[in-house]
């Protein structure tokens, strides 16, 4: 049964249906049905080794305080049409204002992430005369999305970020990587936003083909069920130029606005989750969302 359900996608639903609940003083059509349902696909997908974000909090209260979670649809049913609406919205407004503090903790953790992230840049450049910088987004074909847990990116990750460490292959001379993982609908599920920073004195090739290597090595990965997106995108990039705004690809430490847009586009990362309510409602217990490389210089020179 777990493999049918699209965590990304139930977890999305189950926020909405709360937050529609917290706006909600009267019972909609539908709503016991709507619940129950719910219930017993998270209650498939449930997972103690699994940290749940924010209003979700309220189903894991829930899923332990019910009598029938583990019966039919129906005797669940009958059960919540029991305990009735107004108690179920008076419990969980009750708790709201504590799951809503992991939201003023993700805004929190933005702003310091983006402090780290500036100065990581300015580290790097302050060593490196050029750089270049590939930037890509990795995720899994819409097919298998279904299929994927939030466990599962972040075994995949572990992998390259490995492959990474190691400099093994393209990532030879890499001299730093940033990366975010968040959380789409159906269409996109569990994504990654990856930079990656080579030494161009060592590494030759563009943006675009160092790009496209790291997705290629992803599908590998991900035994042909990832994609990927290369953000040397002809016409993105073509736009970005126009508007001096361009921040991957060749970037000079003498040119002011390179870099400058250079340190801007890898805040991206940082914030992306914000403007498109990305965050992840679900991960593994003590798993990062935001993480960099540790730089590694060749040698220091101008």
């Amino acid at each position: 049964m777990r493999d049918s359900i699209n965590q990304a996608q139930l977890t999305l639903e189950i926020e909405n249906f709360l937050k529609h609940l917290k706006r909600r003083s009267r019972e909609w059509d539908g709503f016991y049905s709507q619940l129950t349902n719910l219930l017993l696909s998270f209650d498939d997908i449930y997972d103690p080794d699994e940290e749940y974000t924010g209003y979700l909090q309220f189903f894991v209260i829930l899923r332990y305080d019910l009598q029938r979670i583990d019966s039919d649809y129906f005797d669940l049913k009958n059960e919540l049409e029991m305990i009735g609406y107004r108690v179920l919205r008076s419990d969980f407004l009750k708790l709201s204002k504590s799951f809503e503090r992991d939201y003023e903790i993700i805004e929190k953790q933005k702003d310091e992430n983006k402090i780290e992230v500036q100065k990581y840049c300015e580290s790097i450049i302050g060593k490196y005369s050029r750089i270049l910088v590939a930037r890509v987004d990795l995720g899994y074909l819409q097919e298998h999305s279904s299929r994927i847990r939030v466990e599962d990116i972040y075994k995949d990750l572990d992998i390259l970020f490995n492959r990474i460490q190691n400099k093994d292959g393209i990532f030879k001379h890499v001299i730093g990587y940033i990366w975010g993982v968040e959380q789409g609908g159906k269409s996109k599920g569990f994504h990654c936003h990856l930079a990656i920073i080579y030494d161009t004195a060592f590494r030759d090739g563009s943006a675009a083909y160092w790009g496209n290597k790291i997705i290629a090595l992803w599908s590998e990965i991900t035994r042909d069920y990832g994609q990927g997106y290369n953000c040397w995108n002809r016409e993105r990039v073509k736009e970005l130029r126009g508007r001096d705004e361009l921040g991957i690809g060749l970037i000079y430490r003498r040119d002011s606005t390179q870099v400058k847009n250079f340190i801007k586009a890898m805040e991206y990362l940082t914030d992306h989750h914000k403007r498109t309510l990305q965050y992840l409602r679900v991960k593994p217990r003590g798993r990062r969302v935001f993480g960099k490389g540790q730089l590694i210089t060749q040698y220091d020179r101008c």
